[in-house]
C-alpha cells in the first residue's frame, strides 16, 4: 500500500512537472490521434479545454492541415529507424509555415505503446529575425568599409569633373557666333554630363551618409520648423507630383529636440518624397502628427498610397531595397533616414493597414 501511494505520488509530481514546461508538448499515437498535451500547448493552440484537442487529428488541429504533415517521422524516419534496444529516437526539424512562423520541432519516436511520438514545438520565429538582423548588421560594416573608400576615391574625380564642365561652359559662351548654330546642342550634352556627374555625386554622398555614424555637434531645435522645410523643399523639388497632395501637418506649441537641423530635414524629406513618388501624380493625403508623452515625441508621418507590401516591409532599412516600384532614386533613402533616427537616439516603426502606411518615430525632447 505505501508503494502504491509512492508510485501515485511520484506521477502526480511527473504529471506537473510536464504540464509546468514551459514549452508545447503534444504525445500522438499511432493513428495521429493527440492523446496527452501540456497547458502551454493547450495555449499555443488558443484552446481552453483538454477536452476540444484530445483524440483530435494531429495534423489538422496542430498544423491545421488537410492531410498528414510532409514532414511527419510517422510516415518517412518511422520505417528506417532500428531502434536496437532504445526506448526513443530523437529528431529536430525547423519548419516554415505560411503565417511566416519558423517552428523548431523535436520529434520524439517511442519503440512501443499506444504513445507512438511525442511532438514538441518551440516558435523561433524572433530568434531567426535577431539572427538575420544581427548578419544584416555584419554585412553593412564589412560593405560600408569598402564602400567608404570607394565612395572617397569616386568623389575626387566627379568634383574635379563637374568644376571642369562648368569652367568650360562659361567659356563657351563666349565663342564666336560662328557657332551658333551648334551652340544650343552643345550647350544641351554639356548640361546632359553635368546632370549625370550631380547623380553620381549624390550617390556618393549618400553611401557616405549611410557609414558616417555619429553626430559631431547637436543643438536645440523646433522640430515642427524642420519638418515644415522638409515639406516646403519636397514641394519645390517634386511639384508635379505635389500638385495634387492635400498636406495635414498638426500645428501645435514648440516642440525642441536635440541634433543636426540638415540631417533631420533630410530624414523628413525622404519620407515626403517617398510618398509623393507611391502616390505617382494621384490625388492623396500626407499627413505629420505629434504625441508627447513622458519626455518624448513620436512624430506618425502617414500616407494612403497604398500600402507596403509584407515581403518588402521587412526590408525597407536595407540599403538600395527600395519601397518604390519604380525603382526611382538610389536605394539608400530609407536606409540613410533609419541611421538619422538612430543617430538622435530616436527609434521607428513601420506599419501598414490596408491601403495606408505609417512612420512612427520617437525622439527623445528637451526643456
Amino acid at each position: 500500500m505505501d508503494y502504491l501511494r509512492i508510485y501515485e505520488n511520484r506521477f502526480k509530481e511527473v504529471e506537473t512537472i510536464f504540464d509546468a514546461l514551459p514549452i508545447s508538448i503534444f504525445a500522438v499515437n499511432q493513428i495521429f490521434r493527440i492523446v496527452r498535451l501540456n497547458y502551454t500547448a493547450l495555449d499555443y493552440l488558443k484552446e481552453n479545454h483538454f477536452k476540444n484537442v484530445i483524440d483530435e487529428l494531429c495534423y489538422k488541429k496542430i498544423h491545421q492541415r488537410n492531410e498528414i504533415c510532409p514532414y511527419c517521422p510517422l510516415t518517412n524516419e518511422w520505417n528506417e529507424i532500428k531502434f536496437e534496444g532504445k526506448k526513443f529516437i530523437t529528431l529536430e526539424k525547423i519548419i516554415n509555415i505560411k503565417s511566416n512562423q519558423t517552428l523548431k520541432i523535436v520529434f520524439i519516436l517511442l519503440s512501443g505503446g499506444n504513445i507512438r511520438m511525442i511532438e514538441i514545438i518551440e516558435d523561433i520565429t524572433k530568434q531567426i529575425e535577431k539572427q538575420e538582423e544581427i548578419i544584416r548588421i555584419e554585412n553593412l560594416a564589412s560593405i560600408g568599409t569598402m564602400i567608404s573608400g570607394i565612395a572617397h576615391e569616386l568623389n575626387n574625380p566627379l568634383t574635379g569633373i563637374s568644376l571642369n564642365l562648368q569652367i568650360l561652359l562659361a567659356k563657351f559662351q563666349n565663342i564666336d557666333e560662328s557657332l551658333d548654330k551648334n551652340r544650343e546642342d552643345i550647350t544641351k550634352r554639356f548640361k546632359l554630363i553635368q546632370k549625370d556627374l550631380q547623380k553620381a555625386s549624390n550617390i556618393v554622398s549618400d553611401i557616405l551618409s549611410l557609414v558616417r555614424p555619429g553626430l559631431k555637434e547637436k543643438y536645440k531645435l523646433e522640430l515642427q520648423k524642420i519638418v515644415l522645410r522638409a515639406k516646403e523643399n519636397a514641394i519645390r523639388l517634386y511639384p508635379m507630383l505635389s500638385k495634387k497632395i492635400k498636406w495635414e501637418i498638426e500645428e501645435t506649441k514648440p516642440i525642441y529636440i536635440l541634433g543636426s537641423a540638415n540631417k533631420l530635414e533630410r530624414l523628413f524629406f525622404n519620407l515626403f518624397k517617398n510618398s509623393l513618388q507611391a502616390y505617382d501624380y494621384k490625388e492623396g493625403v500626407i499627413g505629420v502628427f505629434y504625441k508627447v508623452k513622458d519626455k518624448k515625441v513620436m512624430v506618425l508621418i502617414y500616407d494612403e498610397a497604398g500600402g507596403i507590401p509584407k515581403n518588402i516591409l521587412k526590408k525597407i532599412f536595407v540599403p538600395f531595397s527600395s519601397v518604390n516600384f519604380n525603382s526611382r532614386g538610389t536605394g539608400l533613402g530609407l536606409s540613410i533616414s533609419y541611421n538619422i533616427i538612430r543617430e538622435h537616439e530616436g527609434k521607428v516603426k513601420v506599419k501598414t493597414y490596408k491601403n495606408k502606411t505609417i512612420f512612427f518615430i520617437r525622439f527623445p525632447i528637451v526643456d
